[in-house]
């Protein structure tokens, strides 16, 4: 008998090794096993066991024979070998590696399984030592845990919630009861998107489950990885508190799934392979396991929301009135009244009045690498492409001409004579970047202390990076100017003005989800700031919905109108999308790949395989360099579609000198 072996390596085929006779009767698909793989042994894992007639030999010299089986019984309960091939077929990476996710931070050897708390024990602690939460709504969603009836769905958070008391309440909730068989106690599983949020989670579910919770994070060494994973294995652990690769940890019996901040881009793997996303994952997962999966956020994705509106996911929103009364103020300034204003007047004074208070400001620039846009001076027309929705750019050509470009379709348009609006004949290029935007507050606030944190500070020392956050943090510094990493990283007791002097470069980026994530910036320094706070907004599109819902952090209705835009313009979660980028110095042999690719997707134009190609696309900058770069994006209609675009693409041929990244779900676009 043969077993046919996967490995994590980033090769997409499988191996056939010889089974010794006291293993056949042992082997099943779903085990691990210790087999020579080159010059070295490896662990794999087992896909099929089949006789040697029924095997296609032809690419082996010789057979090889397994070493050992890890274990008697397979590590997923749920079918994870047909859950890794989905992975590979969704975002293109190697079966094996996607395989390997799931068991390559388990243990070659399992130390014995720690001895559980007795039930009396357990049952003699209370369910819950803190308040339940008084909503109806969430009373609702946690009787519908209870349950136990499998399903997925979305918790939309109120903006200043203390998810702490909420999550306690949840798992106590899903993981409480007799409705299992004797010995399989449910686990639940919550993913947090910075290993930061895991102490204050871990100090708020340890008195409903005491000494059995766990975590999950890449800086445990690795004899506490493999603790933490052998505990959640035996079911030691009630509940694991993980970042995004614990969706692949094995359970006993893991009922529930959690994701806190579902909305985080740190979800998605694009860094290395396997690449995946961690919210896809895990519904994935959860509904192989017959389990319950919660997406929480308080600005859900929109993928995420339309998921709730077409009925995949059943919403519960949990909005109680805020506790310490109304929010931070909200002022949209339009800049058409301030031409050639940097501040505008009515946030220049808010400024100096707070520095002057001994308050402290946070102010938000136009991220590196945007091109200018164009305006009219005279009543602040912007220039937004008719086919796919964001702000043109300007474009030099070789000749010196000027065009209008857009960075997400490639559409090329001339540079307008007249303003369509007001007939003007005057037009200004716009871009506040962070150094321009920290001369005008130096010359304003001549005696004020200013700090920056961008793009040039980042790429020097890390100690370099944190002292500038510290220095603000600590009050040394009056004025933070930077970018909208800064909100990720920032914590301010004193701060009480935070503005966004150039919100258009959020808005007119390449990102099909540019107004997503500019409402969830706008809502991020919104938070930071207490009641008396106030949030300055400098744009040129006033009238953009994004800016009417903001009083109040009106989410569910900035994400029903965007939903509304995504559907118009064909962009997920109505599409799933596929990016192709070609590069290479010679322009010729970029061209002719190029052409493959387009050929190899021709069948999009077919009945039934509905999609659309933009592109080609040009990144900022390229059109001055030798070496050249172009990106496709393919919008296809079900997800069935991009897998066999996805396919095709990974599939072209080779072409000397140039280099394909073909990436699906992308998160960057240039």
């Amino acid at each position: 008998m043969l077993a046919e072996i996967s490995f994590p390596i980033p090769l997409r085929r499988t191996f056939y090794y010889l089974l010794p006779e006291e293993m056949e009767l042992k082997a099943a698909p779903g085990l691990r096993v210790l087999a020579p793989l080159s010059k070295r042994e490896a662990v794999g894992m087992i896909i099929r066991v089949l006789p040697e007639k029924d095997a296609d030999l032809t690419k082996f010299k010789e057979l090889k024979t397994i070493t050992r089986l890890l274990e008697e019984e397979p590590l997923f309960p749920e079918d994870a070998l047909s859950l890794a091939w989905w992975m590979a077929g969704r975002w293109g990476s190697p079966p094996g590696l996607c395989l390997g996710a799931f068991y390559t931070h388990a243990p070659k050897d399992f130390p014995a399984p720690a001895p559980q708390p007795r039930p009396s024990a357990l049952k003699s602690q209370p369910s819950l030592n803190v308040p339940p939460p008084e909503p109806l709504e969430i009373k609702k969603f946690t009787e519908t845990l209870s349950g136990g009836t499998p399903g997925a769905y979305l918790l939309r958070l109120a903006p200043l919630e203390r998810r702490e008391l909420l999550y306690s309440a949840i798992f106590s909730a899903a993981l409480s009861g007799d409705r299992l068989p004797a010995g399989r106690e449910a686990q639940g599983l919550l993913l947090v998107p910075d290993l930061g949020f895991i102490p204050a989670l871990s100090v708020a579910l340890e008195p409903v489950f005491p000494g059995r919770v766990g975590v999950w994070h890449a800086r445990l060494t690795p004899k506490k990885r493999a603790e933490a994973w052998a505990g959640a294995f035996y079911g030691k652990y009630k509940v694991m508190i993980a970042t995004r690769a614990g969706v692949f940890l094995a359970f006993k019996n893991l009922r529930l799934g959690l994701m806190d901040g579902e909305h985080e881009e740190i979800y998605r793997q694009e860094e290395a392979e396997p690449f995946y996303h961690a919210r896809e994952a895990l519904l994935k997962r959860m509904r192989a396991l017959g389990g319950q999966a919660v997406l929480a956020s308080p600005c859900p994705s929109i993928e995420t929301w339309g998921g709730a509106a077409s009925g995949e996911l059943i919403r519960f929103d949990h909005v109680p009135p805020p506790a310490r009364g109304p929010g931070p103020g909200v002022r949209v300034l339009d800049m058409a009244q301030y031409p050639g204003d940097i501040l505008a007047r009515p946030l220049a004074d808010s400024l100096r009045r707070v520095v002057t208070a001994g308050g402290q400001a946070l102010v938000i620039a136009g991220r590196k690498g945007y091109a200018s846009r164009l305006f009219c001076a005279n009543c602040g027309w912007m220039k937004r492409c008719q086919s796919c929705g964001p702000g043109m750019t300007i474009l030099k050509t070789a000749d010196g001409a000027r065009q209008l470009l857009c960075r997400r379709c490639g559409k090329k348009e001339s540079r307008p004579e007249t303003c369509p609006e007001c007939g003007g004949k005057v037009f200004r290029d716009y871009c506040t970047g962070t150094q321009r935007a920290q001369e005008a507050i130096s010359k304003l606030l001549p005696s004020a202390a200013i700090a920056r944190f961008d793009g040039d500070v980042l790429r020097g020392s890390l100690k370099t990076m944190r002292s500038e956050l510290e220095s603000f943090s600590k009050g040394e510094a009056d004025v933070l100017v930077g970018t909208r990493i800064a909100l990720r990283e920032l914590g301010a007791p004193r701060l009480a003005l935070a503005a966004f002097i150039d919100a258009d470069s959020d808005l007119s980026s390449a990102d099909f989800r540019a107004s997503e994530k500019a409402f969830r910036s706008f809502y991020g320094a919104w938070r930071l700031l207490d009641a008396k706070g106030e949030l300055f907004i400098q744009t040129r599109e006033a009238a953009h919905y994004v800016f009417s819902r903001l009083a109040g952090m009106d989410y569910p209705s900035f994400a029903d109108e965007e939903l509304a835009a995504r559907r118009d313009f064909f962009y997920p979660p109505f599409s799933h999308i596929v990016k192709a980028r070609f590069a290479s110095f010679d322009r010729g042999a970029l061209d002719a790949a190029a052409t493959d690719f387009l050929k190899a997707l021709s069948f999009l134009g077919d009945p039934g395989d509905a999609g659309e190609i933009l592109g080609p696309v040009t990144p900022p900058g390229e059109e001055k360099r030798k070496f050249h770069s172009e990106y496709y994006l393919v919008k296809a209609a079900s997800e069935k579609t991009a897998m066999l675009c996805l396919e095709k693409a990974r599939t072209l041929p080779e072409r000397p000198g140039v280099k394909y990244f073909i990436e699906a779900d992308p998160y960057g676009f240039y």
